[in-house]
């Protein structure tokens, strides 16, 4: 479904990933685990084809997404940081947009009890510019569940979530979970990790540490290498 083929991405001369190799199959839940400052957003924008890599190949279905025309990354869906709405906008406007720009019609009223069930539905018409971070996080899962995607990537999924926020997004984790969906969390929680992701892959000086099923993985020993 996803081959990552001999990635490499350095900054002001500062290599940041080096020969980063990795395939994805259909229904994969990856955390991606290391450091701070140790490129696990940074290669979760080169998946998401935000970033370019400096040399490398990622094939989606069989396609090179950092060759071809952005027609073939239909299907793929990049959360980061940032929301990557319109600040002016108010959510229900943005979400009728993003839903439109990726081809889905979807109605008023799908998108109103989406928010609802995120708490959101008091601040449909608020620009979100005035949002709370955690709001904006919340936004996100409203994106993701509206849209269609065959992949997931998404940075930090629990960032300035409350404990309310935390558990309206692990419910629609859960879900897609079920769903089969395929999906791939940069994440600074190895014990979360474990307990809801298939695989897990670690960064560590640039490069792939390891990448095993959850199953095998003795969580002592992911600390121990994270502290």
């Amino acid at each position: 479904m996803y081959t990552v083929n001999n990635i490499n991405k350095s900054f002001f001369h500062r290599t940041i990933l080096e020969d980063i190799s990795f395939k994805v199959d259909h229904g994969d839940i990856i955390a991606l685990l290391g450091k701070n400052g140790i490129g696990k957003s940074t290669l979760l924008r080169i998946l998401g084809k935000i970033s370019q890599p400096d040399t490398g190949e990622i094939f989606y279905n069989d396609l090179n997404i950092c060759k071809e025309k952005a027609i073939i990354r239909k299907g793929i869906l990049y959360i980061g940081h940032d929301v990557g709405l319109y600040p002016s906008l108010s959510s229900l406007d943005n979400l009728r947009f993003a839903c439109y720009i990726h081809g889905n019609k979807v109605k008023d009223s799908s998108i109103i009890s989406t928010l609802n069930k995120l708490g959101l539905s008091n601040r449909i018409n608020d620009q979100i510019k005035i949002f709370s971070k955690g709001m904006l996080q919340s936004l996100k899962y409203a994106l993701a569940d509206l849209i269609d995607w065959d992949i997931l990537f998404f940075d930090e999924p629990f960032s300035s979530l409350d404990l309310k926020g935390r558990k309206a997004a692990q419910g629609y984790i859960d879900k897609w979970i079920v769903n089969s969906k395929t999906m791939i969390f940069a994440t600074h929680d190895p014990e979360w990790s474990l307990s809801y992701c298939s695989r897990l892959l670690l960064l560590d000086n640039q490069k792939i540490l390891f990448d095993q099923y959850t199953n095998k993985i003795d969580i002592k020993k992911i600390i121990k290498i994270l502290r």
